[in-house]
């Protein structure tokens, strides 16, 4: 039973949505895609050594770490009339229909809404009396919009497929309220001065005439070289730094609240020996982990958020990713090969059982051969060195 105070909506992918009923005019027009990209992938040097003898459970599919190359996602843009934006991840309504993939990243405990088994709830009193929005507006609200690479890759980062035509001619930004990083990030990009920044809230809902949507620009981690745009457009708006930044240096994921590399204080220790400087991103200003990922020249660290920075690395930077067997992610790989870094990983153990994929994995505990490490960096400089 549903309650009478809630407005149903049905679950349906934004394609169909675009076909529109029999006599009716579709609710969603699909206005343009960018053509997809064959991007290279180098082998993995030593992570190759690892993927052909370890089981492990990849992201999103099995066997994509033999793969030479993906084909990049094709980022559409989508126009909306008279629909309901809902809450910091951009929930989109329009008439009876929620947009599946706008669902991607939510919750119904932090983002208002309840769950049904063909779409969702909203509660009436949360659009009821709404006023439209008249004129043209852009969102790039997205789910986990507090972590900073959706925050960067799923959200802001769709900007560079919107045309210079559309941003010209919208009113508005509808960006999340509490998106990490968002506000500095906003402040390096050269948007139009007529476009309005507007926050929404975690679960604000409106009501807007003419919504641009730019869908996506990776899809599953298979990102368009649009994506270059965005860092280089932020890059070219922030001034060296007036700290010294190591060239070399190491993430330092090390933390009371965090539960991951169990001996993540080895690894460090053993790379400090190497010339790495262990570094703390979450101390560091965005202008700053720009400049300090802008100058690098060797990178290693342990699967995590902060390997969304790897935009702003030159081509030829050293990558050297670690992580758990339970989950390879080829997320990082994908865009590190985008921007010509040498990109290599090293595979580590996780406690089993191993934890669902679709649970938050952060507290997962995992371990790693110093020794493994220690040589992948090394085999890693070397070729550098003798390439250069």
């Amino acid at each position: 039973m549903y309650s009478p105070i809630e407005s149903i909506f049905h679950q349906r992918g934004i394609e169909a949505l675009t076909q529109g009923d029999t006599g009716r005019a579709p609710p969603i027009f699909h206005a343009h895609s960018l053509a997809p990209v064959r991007v290279s992938l180098p082998p993995l040097t030593t992570g190759g050594n690892f993927l052909s003898i370890w089981p492990v459970r990849e992201w999103p599919e099995p066997g994509l770490w033999l793969q030479d190359g993906y084909d990049s996602y094709a980022p559409p843009l989508f126009v909306l009339h008279n629909v309901l934006v809902h809450g910091s991840a951009g929930i989109l309504c329009v008439g009876n229909a929620v947009v599946a993939e706008s669902l991607a990243h939510t919750s119904p405990e932090r983002h208002g809404y309840r769950a049904l088994s063909r779409g969702i709830a909203l509660p009436a009193a949360a659009h009821a009396g709404l006023r439209l929005s008249r004129g043209i507006h852009i969102t790039v609200l997205a789910g986990a919009e507090g972590d900073y690479d959706h925050a960067m890759l799923d959200g802001l980062a769709r900007l560079a497929a919107v045309p210079n035509n559309y941003l010209a001619a919208a009113e508005t930004l509808l960006v999340p309220q509490d998106g990490a990083c968002q506000a500095d990030m906003l402040g390096f990009l050269d948007l139009p001065p007529s476009i309005a920044i507007r926050p929404v809230g975690l679960t604000e809902t409106l009501l807007i005439e003419t919504l641009i949507l730019p869908l996506s620009v990776g899809g599953e981690a298979a990102f368009h070289p649009c994506v270059l745009d965005f860092f280089h457009g932020i890059s070219a708006n922030v001034p060296p730094s007036a700290r010294r930044l190591p060239r070399r240096f190491a993430i330092d994921r090390r933390g009371p609240h965090r539960r991951g590399l169990r001996n993540e204080t080895e690894v460090l220790q053993a790379l400090v020996r190497q010339g790495f400087v262990p570094v703390r991103l979450e101390e560091l200003s965005l202008a700053e982990q720009v400049c300090l990922f802008r100058q690098a020249e060797a990178i290693v660290a342990p699967q995590g958020v902060g390997l969304a920075n790897l935009g702003f690395a030159r081509p030829g930077c050293i990558v050297v990713e670690l992580m758990p067997d339970s989950r390879v992610d080829w997320r990082f790989r994908n865009l590190a090969a985008l921007a010509h870094l040498q990109y290599d990983c090293v595979l580590g153990r996780a406690r089993k059982p191993w934890r669902p994929l679709d649970e938050d994995g952060a507290g997962t505990e995992w371990e790693i051969s110093v020794q493994h490490v220690a040589a992948a960096v090394a085999q890693a400089v070397g070729a550098a060195a003798k390439a250069a």
